[in-house]
């Protein structure tokens, strides 16, 4: 029984599914990932005759604002939750205004919520013992903010991973933005002869930041530092060298989402995804050590 104005609105109108990005505007047309998963997303809803209407906001405040405004006003049926962190207030605030979501990242253990995940502890860990079987000794790690569940599942790999290997590993954290990639690896270059060997960065704009300022430092890739790119795009297959990165089907990633929050929708029931593990696709910017002249 379709019982308040808000439900009545909902009923009538074509399905309309809310994303928040919660970062700061000027990124948004400049990370590839976001512009291939919303296109995949898009793909599918189109497909269902729904829709996709994404906000970005500039803090969390803002983004609860807009969940409580499209659940008074009805102009969305169900939301996209991204960018998980530890504790996120966004899962008991959806929760009391009663709009179904999608998280994307592991489970939340909340009704209501479902879940389409990509791993990425396991990819980290494989990401090392390729390296370490290369021959680096000394791993560094570009990490996005530490608050966000991916990148401190990274890391925890990182750390561990180097444990088991007895290698030195560093994470300096940046913000996903070519400048933040690039200031962090001017910091890791500064320790000179003991700094990394080689370098994971948590997106390809962080690499080709860091990559201009490995250039800038007089050192060469691959022969002083390698480069790795999460998430692959064009701009790694077009740098030069072209970047090694990790990749997996992002607009799949957004098409995955999509389908589960339909799902849900459609059944009253969660759905849980696991899109299974990235993989590397090596490129000219890393080399053994033993080969490097």
């Amino acid at each position: 029984m379709i019982s308040s104005p808000a439900d009545r609105q909902r009923a009538a109108v074509t399905t309309t599914i809310g994303l928040c990005l919660h970062q700061p505007r000027r990124r948004v047309p400049m990370e590839p990932f976001w512009m291939r998963v919303i296109a995949g997303m898009e793909d599918t809803l189109e497909d269902a005759g729904a829709s996709l209407l994404v906000r970005v906001v500039g803090d969390v405040a803002e983004e609860l604002a807009t969940y409580e405004r499209w659940a008074v006003d009805g102009s969305v049926s169900a939301v996209i939750v991204a960018n998980l962190v530890a504790d996120d207030p966004r899962i008991d605030a959806l929760s009391s205004v009663g709009l179904p979501a999608v998280v994307m990242g592991r489970p939340v253990g909340v009704d209501g919520f479902s879940s389409v995940h990509a791993v990425n502890a396991s990819v980290m860990t494989d990401l090392v013992r390729f390296l370490v079987d290369a021959g680096h000794e000394r791993i560094a790690h570009v990490a996005g903010p530490p608050d966000l569940e991916h990148v401190r599942s990274r890391n925890r790999a990182l750390e561990e991973a180097g444990a088991r290997a007895r290698v030195s590993v560093m994470i300096v954290e940046a913000d996903f933005t070519g400048p933040g990639g690039a200031a962090a690896t001017r910091d890791l270059l500064a320790d000179g002869p003991d700094g990394p060997t080689a370098i994971i960065f948590d997106n390809d704009v962080m690499a080709l930041g860091g990559l201009e300022t490995v250039r800038e430092a007089g050192l060469n890739v691959p022969g002083d530092v390698s480069i790795v790119a999460w998430d692959d795009s064009v701009h790694c297959q077009m740098a030069s060298p072209p970047l090694s990165a990790l990749t997996y089907d992002l607009p799949g990633y957004g098409r995955a989402t999509a389908t589960a929050i339909l799902t849900h929708l459609e059944t009253g029931r969660e759905v849980h995804v696991d899109l299974g593990p990235a993989r590397l696709v090596e490129r000219a910017s890393t080399a053994p050590r033993a080969l490097v002249p």
